[in-house]
Protein backbone atom coordinates (compact mmCIF):
# COMPACT_ATOMS: atom_id res chain seq x y z
CA UNK A 1 0.00 0.00 0.00
CA UNK A 2 2.74 2.35 0.80
CA UNK A 3 4.44 1.73 -2.08
CA UNK A 4 1.33 2.12 -4.44
CA UNK A 5 0.77 5.79 -2.56
CA UNK A 6 4.51 6.96 -3.31
CA UNK A 7 4.06 5.74 -6.75
CA UNK A 8 1.26 7.69 -7.40
CA UNK A 9 2.42 10.76 -5.64
CA UNK A 10 5.27 10.98 -7.68
CA UNK A 11 3.37 10.17 -10.68
CA UNK A 12 1.27 13.52 -9.59
CA UNK A 13 4.84 15.58 -9.45
CA UNK A 14 5.90 14.99 -12.44
CA UNK A 15 6.88 17.52 -14.87
CA UNK A 16 4.38 17.66 -17.73
CA UNK A 17 6.83 16.96 -21.41
CA UNK A 18 5.66 20.77 -22.37
CA UNK A 19 7.12 22.00 -19.35
CA UNK A 20 10.13 20.43 -20.27
CA UNK A 21 13.57 22.88 -20.29
CA UNK A 22 15.71 21.55 -23.88
CA UNK A 23 19.06 22.95 -23.52
CA UNK A 24 21.56 23.26 -26.73
CA UNK A 25 24.85 24.58 -27.62
CA UNK A 26 25.35 26.69 -30.55
CA UNK A 27 28.12 28.88 -32.59
CA UNK A 28 27.30 31.65 -34.13
CA UNK A 29 25.79 31.16 -37.49
CA UNK A 30 24.26 27.64 -36.14
CA UNK A 31 20.93 26.86 -36.05
CA UNK A 32 19.81 25.03 -33.30
CA UNK A 33 16.30 23.66 -32.00
CA UNK A 34 15.05 23.66 -28.72
CA UNK A 35 11.67 22.31 -28.75
CA UNK A 36 9.88 23.20 -31.73
CA UNK A 37 11.92 26.62 -31.68
CA UNK A 38 14.95 27.38 -33.94
CA UNK A 39 17.52 29.80 -32.76
CA UNK A 40 20.37 31.11 -34.62
CA UNK A 41 23.09 33.37 -32.80
CA UNK A 42 24.11 36.19 -35.11
CA UNK A 43 26.62 38.14 -33.79
CA UNK A 44 28.33 39.30 -29.61
CA UNK A 45 27.02 42.53 -28.70
CA UNK A 46 29.29 42.53 -25.76
CA UNK A 47 31.41 40.51 -24.23
CA UNK A 48 32.91 42.07 -20.58
CA UNK A 49 32.88 39.09 -18.65
CA UNK A 50 36.05 39.01 -16.57
CA UNK A 51 38.70 36.86 -18.13
CA UNK A 52 40.34 33.25 -16.87
CA UNK A 53 42.51 33.51 -14.00
CA UNK A 54 42.28 37.26 -13.19
CA UNK A 55 40.20 38.14 -10.07
CA UNK A 56 37.40 40.79 -11.27
CA UNK A 57 35.20 43.15 -8.75
CA UNK A 58 32.30 42.64 -11.23
CA UNK A 59 31.69 39.66 -13.02
CA UNK A 60 31.25 41.39 -16.70
CA UNK A 61 28.09 40.47 -19.05
CA UNK A 62 27.50 38.78 -22.25
CA UNK A 63 24.93 39.67 -24.48
CA UNK A 64 24.71 38.26 -28.02
CA UNK A 65 21.97 39.03 -31.07
CA UNK A 66 20.10 35.43 -32.06
CA UNK A 67 17.02 35.14 -34.37
CA UNK A 68 14.44 33.09 -33.04
CA UNK A 69 12.27 31.65 -36.22
CA UNK A 70 9.08 32.86 -35.78
CA UNK A 71 9.83 35.99 -33.60
CA UNK A 72 12.66 37.57 -35.10
CA UNK A 73 16.05 38.73 -33.87
CA UNK A 74 16.32 39.09 -29.80
CA UNK A 75 19.38 40.21 -27.48
CA UNK A 76 20.00 37.65 -24.85
CA UNK A 77 21.92 38.50 -21.74
CA UNK A 78 23.78 36.09 -20.25
CA UNK A 79 21.74 34.65 -17.39
CA UNK A 80 18.80 36.76 -18.20
CA UNK A 81 15.23 34.73 -19.53
CA UNK A 82 13.52 36.73 -22.57
CA UNK A 83 9.66 35.71 -23.44
CA UNK A 84 9.71 33.82 -26.74
CA UNK A 85 7.07 31.92 -28.61
CA UNK A 86 5.31 31.16 -25.18
CA UNK A 87 7.98 30.27 -23.06
CA UNK A 88 11.54 31.88 -22.03
CA UNK A 89 14.58 31.94 -23.53
CA UNK A 90 18.15 31.70 -21.86
CA UNK A 91 21.40 32.45 -22.78
CA UNK A 92 23.06 29.87 -19.90
CA UNK A 93 26.48 30.50 -20.54
CA UNK A 94 29.35 30.47 -22.82
CA UNK A 95 32.93 29.36 -23.45
CA UNK A 96 35.71 30.53 -24.00
CA UNK A 97 36.48 33.21 -21.70
CA UNK A 98 39.30 35.62 -23.02
CA UNK A 99 42.67 34.86 -21.43
CA UNK A 100 45.34 37.43 -20.51
CA UNK A 101 43.04 40.08 -21.78
CA UNK A 102 43.05 38.36 -25.77
CA UNK A 103 39.64 38.04 -27.07
CA UNK A 104 38.51 34.70 -28.42
CA UNK A 105 38.07 35.03 -32.38
CA UNK A 106 33.77 35.13 -33.06
CA UNK A 107 34.32 31.46 -34.51
CA UNK A 108 35.60 29.77 -31.17
CA UNK A 109 32.26 31.05 -29.12
CA UNK A 110 30.11 28.22 -28.19
CA UNK A 111 26.27 29.38 -26.22
CA UNK A 112 24.10 27.10 -24.13
CA UNK A 113 21.53 28.38 -24.75
CA UNK A 114 17.69 26.80 -22.65
CA UNK A 115 14.47 27.20 -23.83
CA UNK A 116 11.51 26.57 -21.47
CA UNK A 117 7.65 26.75 -21.32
Amino acid sequence: MTRTLIAAMLMLTAVPAEAASNTSVAGLGETVRLGALRVTPVSIVEDSRCPRMVSCVWRGRLRIRALVRGTGQVILDNGVPVRVASGRLTLVDATPLSQHGEVPTPSAYRFRLRFER
